[in-house]
């Protein structure tokens, strides 16, 4: 156990509080000379030589003297009448056989058969006393061990089939399974009801005749002597016999079972022969199972003659107020309250000829294929202008484009054009938004806000020079790694410098003396608290990368004791750790291990 060990110096008086030896400590100087020592052996002496030991002792073992050599270990023998019994840490020593006498002591105990024997102990004048339930007497131990029924003997706890002997047996439900009807046991003594089946040839009775079978039950006979079972007969085809009784079988009845007389018109087969429908085969046909008209079956032969419209539920159609009988044609059509078309073709729809211009009337909508050569009051060329520039576009061979620019985007759908503006990016110019905490915006003009607040990272990707002092009159707050660089050093004016003062928990702290490249094995000498053991400590290969800082060494401290303290007894705790030392008021020097 780790404690405070006072430091042997010159004119230091020694106080030990253990003390470990490379070799044993001979007996002349107070040891025992030996090494080790035999688990539970009995230590003997040799003179200045090293102590030896004998074995360890079994049961009952004693250290026996010998006149001249070391004692030996061993046991004690019984003689005459006297038992010796050896147990862990005891011997046990009784005699028997001795004949009468004085009772000295009564230990009587035991079981038999239920009954227990127990002594009160008295050495003088014992009580032995019998409790317990008689139980478990064997056969053996009784005077009577059967019963006899008839001229049968039934040993206790055994059990017979057959008896013999008897003269007589009356019950009023005797069960008369096995009973047979003959032998010993005269018909005129078996008296009384019985219920059960009989076994056996009913020999010498009357009034039971025997049954036969009949038509459709199966082959049987019984007379009484043997169990006997009717079945009803059934081919196994067209009837079956089951647990609700007869019935046809399933898929029993067949076309064998038919008579042709059941086939009738249009209908063929019975007697043997499968059911059938009859077909022309021209007209008519059987595919599979389905009956069905046969392909190019219906001939014109087979019908009326031509459908007129008078046989039609609708023999006409309409176009505007138009009526169109089927089969019939208009030359004209009445009644269009207006034409739309998304591909009519204008080649053949003129204002002169067979058709005369006021009677093409109505709206058209859609879309004139052809070149419109026929139309009139229509221009043929778009004249476009830019904010420099203009131009025309062929309306019937040209396309009229509305080219993007950068922070423009341009979208065609159907008949219209949508022009916006593009979002800015760092990589594209477009429309941009400021805000107005840091940014003032005044007639087109961006500049920056009197105070100017950064609440996001604030990226430079270049570097920033002060080529005058910056001074800082509030806090400088580094959320971040600051790194300080100075041809010489780095002068720090204040007295103490406290380091982790954003902790709120217990954790390690240090220096590092950077002595290669960051990351690399042996970055940097640590000189650091390591808050697990609460001591200052060092380590030669410390990344401050990781954050986890592991010890190669400690720092010893000193600790002074003031007046009249000449132990530790009085030293914190914290300072209790190996390597330590505590100088007394005395200048006694003490080192914790």
């Amino acid at each position: 156990m780790a404690t405070w060990k006072k430091v042997i110096v010159s004119g230091s008086v020694a106080d030990l509080a253990s003390l470990s030896l490379d070799t044993a400590l001979p007996v002349a100087s107070g040891g025992t000379g030996a090494q080790s020592l035999t688990d539970g052996g009995v230590l003997l002496g040799s003179g200045t030589g090293a102590v030896t030991a004998l074995g360890q002792a079994t049961n009952g073992q004693l250290v026996v003297g010998s006149t001249g050599a070391d004692p030996v270990l061993a046991t004690l023998t019984g003689g005459a009448n006297i038992t010796v019994t050896n147990t862990a840490g005891g011997i046990s020593i009784a005699a028997s056989g001795l004949g009468s006498g004085t009772v000295q002591s009564v230990s009587a105990t035991g079981t038999e058969n239920g009954i227990t024997l127990s002594s009160d102990g008295d050495s003088v004048n014992p009580t032995l006393t019998l409790g317990g339930a008689l139980s478990g007497v064997t056969n053996a131990q009784l005077s009577n061990s059967s019963v006899t029924v008839g001229t049968t003997a039934i040993a206790l706890g055994a059990s017979s089939t057959t008896l013999a002997g008897l003269t007589s047996v009356t019950s009023t439900g005797v069960t008369a399974t096995n009973f047979v009807n003959s032998g010993a046991v005269a018909d005129t003594k078996i008296t009384g009801s019985f219920t059960g089946s009989f076994t056996g040839a009913f020999v010498g009775t009357t009034d039971l005749p025997d049954l036969t079978d009949g038509s459709g039950i199966a082959d049987f006979t019984y007379d009484g002597s043997t169990t006997a079972t009717i079945s009803v007969q059934n081919d196994g085809g067209t009837l079956t016999v089951g647990g609700a009784g007869v019935k046809v079988a399933d898929a029993g009845i067949t076309a064998t079972q038919l008579a042709t007389s059941v086939a009738g018109d249009g209908l063929a087969g019975g007697a043997g022969t499968a059911l059938s429908v009859q077909v022309d085969d021209s007209s008519i046909e059987i595919t599979g199972d389905s009956l069905n008209v046969k392909e190019l079956g219906v001939t014109n032969a087979m019908l009326a003659g031509s459908i007129g419209n008078n046989k039609l539920a609708n023999a006409s159609i309409g176009v505007g107020s138009t009526t169109i009988q089927l089969g019939g044609a208009a030359t004209t059509i009445a009644g269009l309250t207006s034409l739309t078309s998304t591909g009519l073709n204008a080649t053949n729809i003129q204002t002169t000829g067979a058709v005369a211009d006021t009677k093409i009337t109505g709206s058209f909508t859609g879309s004139f294929v052809g070149d419109g050569s026929g139309l009139t009051d229509i221009a043929s060329d778009l004249s476009i202008a830019g904010e420099s520039g203009t131009g025309t576009v062929a309306l019937q061979t040209q396309t009229f484009t509305v080219t993007a620019g950068e922070g423009i985007n341009s979208v065609a759908a159907n008949q219209t054009i949508t022009i916006s503006g593009e979002d800015a990016t760092t990589t594209n110019k477009g429309i941009a938004s400021f805000n107005s905490g840091d940014f003032a915006v005044a007639s087109g003009a961006v500049s920056l806000a009197t105070d100017v607040t950064v609440d996001q990272d604030l990226t430079v990707v270049r570097d920033v020079q002060i080529g005058r002092n910056a001074v800082v009159s509030g806090n400088l707050t580094v959320a971040g790694t600051a790194s300080f660089q100075n041809t010489t050093n780095l002068d720090v004016a204040d007295r103490f410098i406290r380091m982790a003062s954003g902790s709120t928990t217990v954790g390690d702290g240090g220096i590092i003396v950077q002595q290669s490249v960051v990351g690399t094995e042996g970055f940097g000498e640590a000189f650091a608290w390591d808050a697990a053991v609460a001591r200052w400590s060092m380590t030669g290969s410390f990344d401050p990368a990781t954050e986890i800082y592991a010890p190669d060494s400690f720092m010893a401290t000193v600790v002074e004791g003031g007046a009249g303290a000449n132990t530790p007894a009085a030293v914190v705790a914290k300072f209790a750790k190996k390597g330590n030392s505590f100088v007394g008021a005395d200048q006694s020097i003490w080192i914790y291990s």
